[in-house]
């Protein structure tokens, strides 16, 4: 996620705009069918059955999934949305979430719903017998869902409804146990696996729609409208609706879809959308879905990326706007392909999506920003972040922490971002720039579907460049690199 915090605290300070194992595409994902209702009334109304595939090495006798919604809910302990965003993320005063989880049913008999975690935000499934490895069990879940009234990844406001983290959805299994940790404000508090996903949508007809993967069919009848859609081997599924305008193009065979309501420049964001997705593809690998899709949205950061699907705040224009598409559509590759623990390892794709970015530029003229101007900045923004913060209980530089160990977003951005991306710039330059794209793409063929690992980047670049670089990554993750003179 391009955080706002970034744009607003680097401008201020230096004038800037700012897996386990990996594997290969899994051959027995697992897959949900998903069939949900939006009112007038902003109520979402779901059945989700999952053919969940046990692909651990060991038996399971239940299974967790996330139910993220819960995090807007009244009275939640860990709060999706920091304090200082409060009144930005809610202009019409406080609302609040309600999720009912109306029945939980295992291959066709009932189960007891039973919620836990910090938030209620885990419901765990017993499956009643032995799940082995490689085996299936189909897990049918209805809810309803009261959206609140939050310019958030969750939420509505009068210009569009965004439908991020909606559904429940399989916590990893990992060392021994399911990853469950609750929605942090701080960063992108997610982490799931690959699936395939056939969502059939109904919505009031005045608002269009906008999906993860492809829309297969769309009929309206009594004034709803009813969207089929798929999206195979994906990360996330989101949808966003409102009374948009969009139009398209082609980046290579990859049809780029473009939603907008207030762009005084639409075909410009839709060339910068399809000028990345070519970009990225030639540096890193082949953009691997027929369709990639950017919508404008209320949003209180600068955007937030899905499979296939990026929202970008209306809050932002022009040149920052287009900064804003170009990070998000990074994160398509650093994120959405290339999948990893973003509560654990934030810095993982988040520095490589802030320096893709940088490298953007690099390699496309005409637009505002540049390479040596992006990292410029980046280097006197950290340099002065350092200083200013040495003696005050934020001389933290330790980028290795849980979103939810720093001390703010300032701290978290400045770490997962300007420093990981300077700390990439490094490594490029200790390495060389051929060796280096050499590694990205590596990183990228060898991890695509998978969840990579901090090791599994060293591991790429090492390879690639015939060096042994554990101890530069170190230096600069265990925060021992503060300030450096710019190559």
């Amino acid at each position: 996620m391009k955080k706002k915090v970034i744009a607003v605290l680097l401008s201020a300070a230096m004038g800037l705009s700012l897996t386990a194992c990996a594997s290969e595409e899994k051959k027995n994902n697992s897959v949900y069918s998903i069939t949900a209702s939006l009112s007038e009334d902003k109520v979402l109304t779901a059945e989700v059955t999952c053919k969940y595939v046990n692909n651990t090495d060991v038996p399971l006798d239940e299974v967790w999934f996330h139910l993220y919604p819960n995090a807007y809910r009244e009275g939640a302990k860990v709060c999706p949305i920091a304090d200082g965003e409060v009144s930005a993320a809610y202009p019409n005063g406080k609302s609040y979430a309600d999720l009912d989880i109306t029945s939980v049913v295992v291959n066709g008999s009932a189960r007891d719903i039973t919620l836990s975690g910090t938030d209620e935000n885990i419901l765990a499934v017993p499956l009643g017998k032995t799940l082995e490895p490689t085996d299936s069990v189909k897990i049918g879940i209805n809810y309803t869902l009261k959206l609140p009234n939050v310019s958030h990844r969750l939420g509505y406001t009068d210009k569009s409804i965004n439908l991020g983290n909606f559904y429940p959805i399989a916590c990893v299994y990992k060392d021994g146990a399911f990853v469950a940790d609750p929605y942090y404000s701080t960063g992108d508090p997610f982490f799931s696996e690959c699936a395939d996903y056939s969502v059939e949508f109904s919505a009031p007809e005045k608002l269009t729609g906008a999906f993860t993967g492809a829309v297969k069919s769309k009929s309206s009848e009594n004034g709803v409208t009813t969207y089929s859609v798929t999206a195979k081997n994906v990360r996330d599924f989101c949808a966003v609706f409102g009374e948009y305008n969009k139009m398209s193009g082609l980046a290579g065979s990859t049809i780029v879809n473009y939603y907008y309501y207030k762009d005084s420049a639409p075909e410009s964001s839709l060339n910068t959308s399809i000028d990345a997705v070519n970009t990225f593809s030639k540096l890193f690998g082949e953009y691997p879905y027929p369709e990639y899709t950017v919508v404008q949205t209320s949003f209180v950061h600068g955007g937030m990326e899905y499979p296939c699907l990026s929202m970008i705040s209306d809050k932002y224009a022009g040149d920052s706007y287009k900064d804003v598409i170009v990070h998000e559509t990074a994160h398509q590759w650093w994120y959405a392909v290339v999948g990893n623990n973003e509560v654990k390892h934030a810095w993982l794709d988040e520095a490589l999506a802030e320096y893709s970015t940088m490298m953007f530029y690099e390699n496309n003229e005409g637009y505002k920003y540049t390479f040596n101007g992006k990292r410029a900045d980046a280097l006197s923004a950290y340099t002065l972040y350092c200083e200013t913060y040495k003696d005050n209980g934020m001389g933290n530089t330790s980028m290795t922490r849980a979103v939810n160990e720093y001390e703010n977003a300032t701290e978290y951005s400045y770490m997962t971002y300007v420093k990981g991306a300077l700390m990439l710039d490094d490594v490029r330059n200790t390495v060389g720039s051929g060796a280096f794209k050499s590694g990205l793409k590596r990183y990228y063929s060898g991890n695509k579907f998978g969840i990579a690992e901090p090791q599994n980047l060293i591991g790429a670049m090492e390879k690639a460049s015939k060096r042994r670089l554990s101890a530069l990554f170190e230096s600069w993750l265990d925060g021992n690199v503060k300030l450096f003179s710019q190559h």
